[in-house]
């Protein structure tokens, strides 16, 4: 089995990262006995931007989709902008292009990892985050063109909830949860919403209640957004699944990343019906490229997020085993103190840190 990879490594530290999930998926395929994937590139990104005029090279947003999955590392530079002050985001276009809807991203306590939670459980951290990736405010983000605008005077955004969308969104909630439910996990499925003002959130959750009949074996319940975050400093450990809307989503995920070493951790994926794409959930960060300070694992994490995608829509256990590999491999790595990032005020860098995770891949003692 050979699968393509639509592979962009977009701007700043994104082309360290992505060599880093790059070789560290061929690493791991390998102990399992499969091929590398075909890596394709495409060109995109705020740098290609200012040098082409156009934020992806020609026929990218098609070419990206032929592939089986799609990798992102980084887009966008703060000094690069369109005339009407946005940063470049083709990644946005390929949400909605093919319908991402499901934007996983899960929050995980490492051990060894300093957490900004003085409380004990604050190791017991482990839920996942379920943001719908193509509607809500981000409906109108700026790469649609879908703002009413008055000149200098008036913007009105959309925030967009359809039926289509939430009943996909809650039904893969709901399979997320009754999944982690026979992996062992509490198997709790919380809405987070704002019923209570927005007629468009009271539909959410409408659906929300519609879904859950049919997964009585997960715990329903809802939190209003404005207490979730709240709940999400108290006491995160009580989260196993949270699902929500598109800006929320955007928020709190950074908020639950905070609590578990920060964005250099942050895996994300965004999953449609037929493709998915995989990204770590921080940005570019200019300020530390070429330095060799970026954390890869939030990257490597996506890969392996990218690489549990491939193992169920091919039926592939080996894939599957790829991914547990470095899952776990991250998880001891940090365990034995031989993963140790320069953000969390240690002394290794991206190179470094991915050459060690392959060392305990392959079973090299320290």
């Amino acid at each position: 089995m050979r699968t393509t990879i639509s592979l962009i490594e977009g701007d700043g530290i994104g082309v360290d990262v992505c060599a880093a999930a790059v070789h560290i998926i061929c690493k791991a395929l390998k102990k399992v006995g499969v091929n590398k994937p075909n890596f394709q590139k495409i060109s995109a990104g705020a740098a290609y931007y200012l040098e082409n005029g156009v934020d992806i090279e020609p026929g990218g947003d098609q070419k990206a989709g032929k592939a089986d999955a799609i990798f992102l590392g980084a887009i966008g530079l703060p000094n690069i902008r369109h005339e009407d002050g946005t940063e470049i985001s083709p990644h946005l276009r390929l949400r909605d292009l093919y319908e991402l809807y499901a934007g996983v991203r899960p929050i995980k306590a490492y051990p060894n990892i300093i957490s900004p939670l003085s409380h004990p459980k604050a190791t017991e951290i482990d839920f996942v985050l379920i943001r719908e990736s193509t509607e809500g405010l981000f409906y109108s983000a700026a790469t649609h063109n879908r703002t009413s605008i008055l000149p200098d005077q008036i913007f009105d955004e959309t925030f967009r909830i359809s039926r289509k969308t939430s009943e996909r969104l809650h039904n893969f909630a709901f399979r997320l949860a009754a999944s982690r439910k026979k992996q062992g996990k509490k198997g709790q499925l919380t809405c987070v919403d704002k019923a209570n003002v927005f007629k468009s959130m009271a539909f959410f959750r409408k659906i929300f209640d519609e879904v859950a009949t049919k997964y009585t074996e997960v715990e329903a319940s809802y939190e209003y957004v404005d207490a979730a975050a709240l709940k999400l400093v108290i006491s995160p450990w009580q989260f196993d699944v949270m699902v929500t809307e598109n800006m929320f989503g955007d928020i709190l995920s950074d908020l639950g990343g905070a609590l578990v070493g920060g964005m250099g951790m942050a895996a994300c994926g965004e999953l449609g019906d037929e493709i998915g794409l995989f990204q770590p959930a921080h940005g570019s960060a200019p300020d530390i490229i070429d330095t060799d300070k970026a954390n890869p694992l939030a990257a490597i994490l996506s890969a392996a997020l990218m690489l549990d995608y491939l193992s169920e829509k091919f039926d592939s256990q080996p894939y599957k085993d790829a991914a547990l590999m470095i899952e776990r491999s991250i998880h001891s790595g940090f365990g034995s103190k031989r993963l140790r990032p320069i953000g969390f005020g240690h002394d290794m860098g991206t190179r470094a840190i991915t050459r060690e995770l392959s060392n305990i891949i392959d079973g090299h003692t320290a």
